[in-house]
Protein backbone atom coordinates (compact mmCIF):
# COMPACT_ATOMS: atom_id res chain seq x y z
CA UNK A 1 0.00 0.00 0.00
CA UNK A 2 3.12 2.45 0.97
CA UNK A 3 4.98 1.90 -2.65
CA UNK A 4 0.82 2.35 -4.19
CA UNK A 5 0.82 5.69 -2.34
CA UNK A 6 4.67 7.06 -3.07
CA UNK A 7 3.76 5.95 -6.93
CA UNK A 8 0.36 7.97 -7.19
CA UNK A 9 2.64 10.71 -5.08
CA UNK A 10 4.80 10.75 -7.92
CA UNK A 11 2.33 11.29 -10.38
CA UNK A 12 0.58 13.70 -9.04
CA UNK A 13 4.00 16.07 -8.25
CA UNK A 14 5.28 15.49 -11.79
CA UNK A 15 1.94 16.74 -14.00
CA UNK A 16 2.44 19.74 -11.48
CA UNK A 17 6.00 20.07 -12.50
CA UNK A 18 4.65 19.79 -16.36
CA UNK A 19 2.64 23.17 -15.15
CA UNK A 20 5.51 25.16 -13.74
CA UNK A 21 6.70 27.80 -16.33
CA UNK A 22 9.97 30.32 -16.31
CA UNK A 23 7.17 32.90 -15.82
CA UNK A 24 6.34 31.70 -12.39
CA UNK A 25 9.98 31.95 -11.26
CA UNK A 26 11.11 35.91 -12.98
CA UNK A 27 13.70 35.60 -10.26
CA UNK A 28 15.59 32.65 -11.92
CA UNK A 29 17.49 33.23 -14.72
CA UNK A 30 17.93 30.38 -17.69
CA UNK A 31 20.51 28.49 -16.40
CA UNK A 32 18.81 28.77 -12.81
CA UNK A 33 15.44 27.71 -13.92
CA UNK A 34 16.72 24.58 -15.95
CA UNK A 35 19.04 23.43 -12.57
CA UNK A 36 15.66 23.94 -10.57
CA UNK A 37 13.96 21.48 -12.87
CA UNK A 38 16.37 19.40 -13.29
CA UNK A 39 16.67 18.79 -9.71
CA UNK A 40 13.10 18.63 -9.20
CA UNK A 41 13.10 16.06 -11.65
CA UNK A 42 15.69 14.27 -9.92
CA UNK A 43 13.88 14.12 -6.83
CA UNK A 44 10.83 12.98 -8.57
CA UNK A 45 12.24 10.20 -10.05
CA UNK A 46 13.92 9.32 -6.82
CA UNK A 47 10.74 8.91 -5.06
CA UNK A 48 9.34 6.87 -7.97
CA UNK A 49 11.88 4.27 -7.72
CA UNK A 50 11.45 4.31 -3.40
CA UNK A 51 7.45 3.84 -4.48
CA UNK A 52 7.93 0.91 -7.04
CA UNK A 53 10.87 -0.93 -4.38
CA UNK A 54 7.99 -1.47 -1.72
CA UNK A 55 6.67 -3.58 -4.00
CA UNK A 56 9.18 -6.61 -3.97
CA UNK A 57 9.64 -5.90 -0.44
CA UNK A 58 5.80 -6.73 -0.03
CA UNK A 59 6.30 -9.62 -2.06
CA UNK A 60 9.36 -11.21 -0.32
CA UNK A 61 7.49 -10.30 3.00
CA UNK A 62 4.75 -13.18 1.71
CA UNK A 63 7.42 -15.78 1.01
CA UNK A 64 8.88 -15.66 4.65
CA UNK A 65 8.05 -19.33 5.28
CA UNK A 66 11.33 -20.07 3.21
CA UNK A 67 14.87 -18.92 4.04
CA UNK A 68 15.43 -16.53 1.43
CA UNK A 69 12.25 -14.54 2.12
CA UNK A 70 14.45 -12.79 5.28
CA UNK A 71 17.60 -11.88 3.21
CA UNK A 72 15.36 -10.87 -0.05
CA UNK A 73 13.83 -8.31 2.58
CA UNK A 74 16.41 -6.94 4.14
CA UNK A 75 18.49 -6.24 0.42
CA UNK A 76 15.28 -3.90 -0.33
CA UNK A 77 14.64 -2.49 3.05
CA UNK A 78 18.48 -1.37 2.93
CA UNK A 79 17.53 -0.43 -1.21
CA UNK A 80 14.74 1.31 0.38
CA UNK A 81 17.20 2.97 2.50
CA UNK A 82 19.62 4.03 0.34
CA UNK A 83 17.26 5.08 -2.11
CA UNK A 84 15.67 7.18 0.88
CA UNK A 85 19.04 9.01 1.82
CA UNK A 86 20.09 9.62 -2.07
CA UNK A 87 16.96 11.92 -2.34
CA UNK A 88 18.29 14.19 0.23
CA UNK A 89 20.38 15.46 -1.66
CA UNK A 90 18.60 16.83 -4.65
CA UNK A 91 15.76 18.20 -2.44
CA UNK A 92 18.27 20.08 -0.26
CA UNK A 93 20.05 21.83 -3.94
CA UNK A 94 16.17 22.76 -4.90
CA UNK A 95 15.73 24.86 -1.47
CA UNK A 96 19.83 26.06 -1.33
CA UNK A 97 18.73 27.47 -5.07
CA UNK A 98 15.46 29.27 -3.79
CA UNK A 99 17.21 30.64 -0.69
CA UNK A 100 19.94 31.88 -3.42
CA UNK A 101 17.59 33.72 -4.79
CA UNK A 102 15.42 35.36 -1.88
CA UNK A 103 12.57 32.31 -1.92
CA UNK A 104 11.41 30.16 0.59
CA UNK A 105 8.48 27.77 0.42
CA UNK A 106 5.41 29.69 2.03
CA UNK A 107 6.36 32.23 -0.79
CA UNK A 108 6.38 29.06 -3.41
CA UNK A 109 2.91 28.19 -1.85
CA UNK A 110 1.40 31.72 -2.25
CA UNK A 111 2.17 31.62 -5.63
CA UNK A 112 0.16 28.60 -6.13
CA UNK A 113 2.89 26.27 -6.90
CA UNK A 114 3.32 22.75 -5.31
CA UNK A 115 6.76 21.57 -5.25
Amino acid sequence: MVGAVIVYLFQQRRKQLREITADDFPEFDSKSYNQFIILLKTAYERTLYLGVAFFPLAWSARLDGNSGGKITQYFFLSVIALLFLSNIFPRNAVMRLLAEHGLDMEAIRKRGITL
